[in-house]
This record gives C-alpha cells, structure tokens and sequence, in this order.
C-alpha cells in the first residue's frame, strides 16, 4: 500500500485526442504540448497528435522526393549530387590510401633525397664523383644525425686538440655567478643582480645591464631583488631564464635588440641556484631549476607555469644538468648524494658519493663495512685484535704511519654534468672528479685532487694553517655534447681539460690547460660555425674595464666581411669555451682571493685536420 502521506489530493488529469480531460492521466501544461505516457503493464504508448505545422509540412512536400509508395529509401539517394570532383595530387592520392608503415617509408626516403643533395653540394668542388663515396658519406651524416639527436657520445675529438686562443673580458666590482652564450649575444650574470651582455661577433659590451627590478606593492618588477645565481639561454637565443636568491625564476626575450621581461615564475621557497634549459627534444621549452628549499622544479614556456616538483635531497641542491626535458642530474650537497631523475616517470635513482682519498694514492679507497662492536674494518682485510698497551708498540705504530698520505672524505657534492643518457660526472669539496653511470650505485672512476691541493687557510684571520693541507675544491664542470671532451674549474689558476675513454669506463687530464687566476664560476661548451666569433677579437688587447676595443669601426668592418664569406664554411664547426671567474665563490664568501679579476674568458679551441673533418 503506497504511503498516503505522498500522495496528492490534487486530481489529475489527461488530455485525450479531442482536446477533453480523462481521470488518472497526467495533467495538460498550459502550452497545450503533452507528455509522452509512461509504459506499464498490458499498456501500450498511445501516439502523440501531430501538430497543424507538422502536417501542412508533409503535405506540401513534393513528389519527387517520394519513391514507390510514398516511402524514400535512403540507399539509392545520391548526396553527391551537385558537387564538383576535385583533382587531388599524387601526394594526396598517397596520403589518403596508405598505411602508417608505408608513411615511414615515404618519410624517409624524402629525408635520405634531402640529405643525398646537401652532401652532393658540399662535395661540389671535389674532383670524384664515386657512387660508393657517396654512400659512405650519406651513412655517416645519418648516423651523426642520429646520435646528435639522441644525445649519445660520437665524436673523440679531444686527443686532436693543438692549441687554445683565448681573450679576457673584465666585469668590474662584480663577481661573475653564471654565463650564457647564444649566437647573437654572451650573457654574464652577477652578485649585484645584473646581467651584463656582449655581443658573440665582437666580444664588445652593448647596451645597459639588465636585471634589476622595480618596486612594486606585489614584489619586483620588470627584474629580480638581489644576486642572479644562474642564467642559461635556449640554443636559438631566443630565450633567457634567470634564477635570483629572491625566488623568482626571470623568463626572458632576447630575441630582439632590448631584451624583455616576459614574467616571474615562482613556485621555489628559498634561494634559486641552478637553471638549465634542456637543449635536445625541447620544443615546449621546459625549464629544470633547483634552488636551497630541496626540490626540483619543472617548468614550461608555453605555459609559463610550473608544471611539477620533485622531492628527495636532505639539503641544498646547488647544481642541475640535463639534455632532454625528461631526463635531469642533480647535485645534493652535504646529503652526498647525486640524483638521476626520470621525469616522465617520476622516478629518481640515488647514487651515494662520501668516498675517501689519500694524497700517495690515486681514485677512492676500499669501501669499509659497517661498524661492529664500536670499531670498522676494510673490505677483504679482517680485524685483528688490538695490541697490548706498552711503549715499543706505541713507538712502532707511529713509525709505520710516519709517511702515509692524509685523508680525505668528500663531505659535499657540489657540481654535476651529464653526459650521455647513462653517464654523468661530480665533483665535490674533496677535490675529486667521479663518472658515474646509471648501472651502477658507486662512481665506476674516480681521479683524485684534480687540481692539486693547497695550504689551509684560517677564514677569521686569512693567515696559513701550519702543516695544514686540504684539496682545492671542484666548483664547476661542462662537456661538449655529444663528444668526450669536458672541462673543470676550480680557484688553481687553471681550467683543466679532461678527455673520456672510448670505453667510458675512464677519463684522463690533457696536456692543454686554459689560464684563469679565481674561483671558476660557471664553464659552458658550445660549437658554433666557422667565424661566429671573429679572429680579430682574440687578437685585441683585452686591458679595457669594459671589453671594449679602441678600434671598434675597423674592427666592425672585419666582421662584416666575415659574415659575408661566412656560408662557404658554414658545414664546419668551431669549439669554444666560455667561463666565469670571480674573487669569491658564487654562493658564498668563505673564501676570498684578491689577487683575482672579475670576468669571463673566451676561449677558442684548436683542432688538428682530423679534428676539423670529424667536426664538419
């Protein structure tokens, strides 16, 4: 029995066919439209009246709309009727009825056309004309192409290197934190928070330095408040991402002759001290940034947003190296840790440095167990039980360790650079170097105190501690991508060139070495055309403040010169290197050297013809 409570003692009532009222059935609207009867047991859905316009629209139809007994069979209607057939072209034809294997195919033979005609043009002026040289050539440019594009190490061009051309560009009472070199401009950043740019051509300083915001109620605007710890630019120069110990990351456009502020982006909680820009398969211009609040950031151009965060660091994270968007090597400081990120997959694999070194011995020391019973011992050697407490003993024992080297236990990481997909290197306060692969949890080498040690020094009073050294710290490293040659800085007055075995098991110092008194700051690896930087700029003096030459409109003359003969050498490439150097470290002041200039140094790298033909 229903509930009378919910029933209602209004009546209801249906309107039939002719308009009237029936008991028991819905009520009518007040438009006069009905709504359809609900389906019940032995009820059927009465049909709904068809209104005065729906019938005098069937009756008006025509007849010829009508087949064999007033029905339209929609298979034999033509809805083609009326319309023009267009003449589509091979490609059209082609693209419609093949399948997505046969596209590749397409594809590819277009990409091997178009490469047949740029090596048949660069090898225009030679005298042969061979089909199998041909093929040779074409294979090779596709497997550079391939690796180039994959980030793999194809290219052992460091044993050919000869010689370096460099030139000194001075920034007064700044410190140099970070550079970023583009075709068209070098950008240098500093602890005063500005951004000083020279032109590539010429090395010569133009416009005013930029980076300094204005108040406003919100924050800053137009720039950064305080230090820029780190800047890096896209390869096309179009873009430069700035991070400031304010926590703002600064995007950029410096595509044009005044570079633009475009927008802040914020999502770090402390200090921001590395920024990179993925350089391979980064066409949404992703950003990698790291900062002291223990997080890694993503984020997007496009968008100019955070994309995500990733946590895992117990400390500060002073260095973040990456090739692709999805792949990132972080540095974790006093953790001692380095992380390989898979950002797609949010993943992260741990790799734990804190090895020891001794000054008579090269790499890291045999790893030591854990502690047991208060007391360790060496991997392979057992403990053997303690001597008896008498004088010979003691005597004996100081006598056997007269002579043996100190040790050193790497208590920071502070530097990373990656190489390949599966390989990176570190550096830290014990003055160690480590390659690392993502195979293996420990560095598979290690080249102890890379640059020498030196006498400590008391930070309160700046004297010598007596008797006292400690290695010289690794504060910066860079690799040329793509090939296995990478760089190291320090404060020894040297930046040290290193060359990796085709093995990648091992890497071994060059006998090449690029003078610079100061703590290296930050070290970039480009490759550029013949003649982007003009010879004539190296040849200058460099004792300017600014840069500057005193012959700037002869010099311009050159360049345009230069740039006019520039296509006919535009396949080979040059190697240059551009790094920062400053009288103190860029995050931080615990160390001073005086005696330093603040500036960059540009390099130019040297090869034999071997180097120059691997390089085309």
């Amino acid at each position: 029995m229903p509930d009378p409570f919910f029933q209602s003692e209004k009546k209801r009532k249906r309107p039939n066919r002719s308009g009237g009222e029936r008991a028991g059935g819905p009520s009518s609207s007040s438009s006069g439209s009905s709504r359809p009867l609900p389906y019940g047991k032995g009820q059927k859905a009465r049909p709904q009246p068809y209104s005065r316009k729906a019938v005098e629209k069937d009756e008006n139809l025509s007849s010829d709309a009508e087949g064999e007994g007033g029905a339209v069979d929609l298979d034999d209607m033509d809805f083609r009727a009326g319309r023009e057939d267009v003449a589509l072209s091979d490609d059209e034809v082609i693209d419609e009825n093949e399948t997505a294997a046969e596209k590749r195919v397409r594809l590819a033979k277009g990409y091997l056309a178009k490469v047949r005609d740029e090596v048949e043009a660069a090898n225009a002026d030679m005298d042969f004309d061979a089909a199998e040289i041909d093929r040779e050539l074409i294979a090779s440019r596709l497997q550079k192409d391939v690796a180039e594009a994959s980030g793999r190490i194809h290219l052992y061009i460091a044993s050919h290197l000869t010689s370096t051309t460099t030139r000194f560009l001075s920034v007064p009472s700044h410190v140099p934190t970070s550079i970023a070199l583009t075709p068209k401009y070098l950008f240098v950043s500093t602890k005063r928070g500005s951004i000083v740019r020279y032109a590539t051509s010429s090395l010569k300083k133009i416009g005013k330095p930029f980076g300094q915001g204005r108040a406003a109620p919100g924050g800053m605007e137009d720039g950064h408040e305080g230090e820029v710890l780190s800047i890096a630019a896209s390869e096309d120069g179009k873009w430069l991402v700035s991070g400031g110990r304010d926590k703002v990351i600064g995007v950029w456009d410096v595509s044009g002759d005044e570079p633009k502020w475009v927008r802040g982006l914020r999502g770090h909680k402390d200090a921001v001290t590395s920024v990179a820009l993925p350089p391979l398969n980064n066409t949404s211009h992703h950003i990698l940034s790291a900062s002291l609040s223990r997080h890694l950031a993503l984020h997007s151009l496009a968008t100019l947003s955070v994309i995500d965060t990733f946590f895992g660091h117990q400390d500060s994270i002073p260095s973040v190296s990456t090739l692709k968007p999805t792949l990132a090597v972080t540095a974790g400081s006093r953790d001692r840790t380095c992380r390989w990120w898979k950002v797609e997959e949010e993943v992260q694999l741990v790799f734990r440095g804190g090895g020891k070194t001794k000054l008579d011995q090269k790499g890291l020391l045999p790893e030591e167990r854990k502690e047991r019973l208060g007391g360790g011992w060496t991997e392979g050697v057992e403990p053997e039980a303690e001597p008896k407490n008498n004088n010979n003993n003691n005597h004996k024992n100081a006598r056997d360790r007269k002579g043996k080297g100190k040790e050193f236990i790497e208590g920071s990481i502070d530097c990373v650079c990656m190489l390949d997909d599966q390989h990176f290197l570190s550096g830290g306060d014990s003055g160690s170097i480590s390659l690392w692969s993502t195979g293996k949890k420990k560095p598979i080498f290690t080249h102890a105190f890379a640059h020498g040690t030196t006498d400590v020094v008391d930070t309160v009073t700046d004297e010598t501690v007596h008797g006292q050294v400690g290695p010289r710290w690794i504060t910066s490293l860079a690799a040329l991508r793509g090939t296995n040659l990478f760089a190291s800085g320090s404060y020894d007055g040297h930046i040290r060139l290193w060359a990796i075995e085709q093995s990648m098991k091992s890497f071994s110092p060059l006998n090449i070495t690029i003078p610079l008194e100061g703590f290296i700051n930050a070290i970039q690896f480009l490759s550029f055309p013949t003649n982007t930087i003009s010879s004539s700029s190296f040849s200058s003096s460099s004792s300017s403040s600014d840069g500057s030459d005193k012959d700037q409109h002869k010099e311009n003359d050159e360049d345009q010169s230069l740039k006019a003969g520039k296509s006919k050498s535009s396949g080979k490439g040059e190697i240059y290197l551009v790094a920062a150097a400053g009288q103190e470290p860029r995050l931080g002041r615990w160390m001073n050297n005086k005696k330093a200039k603040n500036g960059v140094v540009v390099a130019r790298l040297e090869l034999d013809d071997a180097g120059k033909g691997m390089m085309i």
